[in-house]
């Protein structure tokens, strides 16, 4: 999916301020991804699919001085505002920026780790397990990935019970709670959800060590897999 014309110049300025109501949980998201790379090394180099604004990087930059960072995203727009903080965190000359997909990063670099953070779920299903596959190409061994999507599936008898929570949740910043039938519609439109265990068959598929699924709040899952 080309998503340059979601992530324009508009909605990139907004973006963290639109989104505050996932603080809660990006929070959690990533005191849990910390606590599963606190072992890596000093030096170590971390891969940040859909950088976005570059929340992820200035979290884990800021408690690991020696990580260097590499983020990638399709959006320029994004990838200006993830610049001016990355600047304002005083962290920027740790943090390579490539506007692009994974076929641009240079392949002379092996990462300690990729981290994909609420991307998946904007790309096409039939591309989605050569994701993975790329990502597997620049890990170093026992590298380690972790990715986080929206999942569900949409076909089971429960999932309005699952997709009434996140009405609740979209609610915090909309005076009125959306009606399902709407937030269907609207999830339909702009992700293309999988049930979690068809993501952790395409990690699997991929060469991936099996996933381990370790965090899940509301439809946002999380995976950590190794090489």
């Amino acid at each position: 999916m080309n998503t340059n014309d979601i992530f324009n110049s508009e909605f990139s300025r907004q973006y963290d301020a639109n989104n505050s109501r996932f603080s809660a949980i990006n929070d959690n998201l990533h005191f849990l991804v910390a606590l599963l790379l606190r072992d890596l090394p000093a030096d170590a180099r971390i891969l940040c699919v859909g950088v976005g604004t570059g929340n992820e990087i200035i979290y884990h930059a800021v408690k690991n001085h020696g990580w260097h960072f590499t983020g990638v995203d399709p959006s320029p727009d994004m990838l200006e505002v993830c610049a001016s903080k990355l600047e304002q965190a005083e962290i920027k000359d740790r943090c390579t920026l490539i506007e692009g997909y994974l076929d641009n990063i240079p392949d002379n670099v092996a990462y300690d780790a990729v981290l994909c953070l609420l991307v998946t779920h904007f790309i096409q299903k039939s591309d989605r397990g050569g994701i993975y596959c790329e990502i597997k190409k620049r890990l170093k061994t026992r590298g380690r990935l972790i990715v986080a999507e929206i999942a569900g599936d949409t076909t089971t008898g429960n999932f309005d019970e699952q997709l009434s929570g996140w009405a609740a949740l979209q609610a915090i910043s909309s005076p009125n709670i959306p009606m399902l039938e709407d937030l269907k519609t609207l999830l339909r439109k702009r992700l293309l959800l999988l049930p979690p265990e068809k993501t952790e068959e395409l990690i699997l598929n991929a060469g991936f060590s099996p996933p381990h699924h370790f965090f899940q709040s509301l439809l946002i899952h999380a995976w950590i897999a190794n090489t």
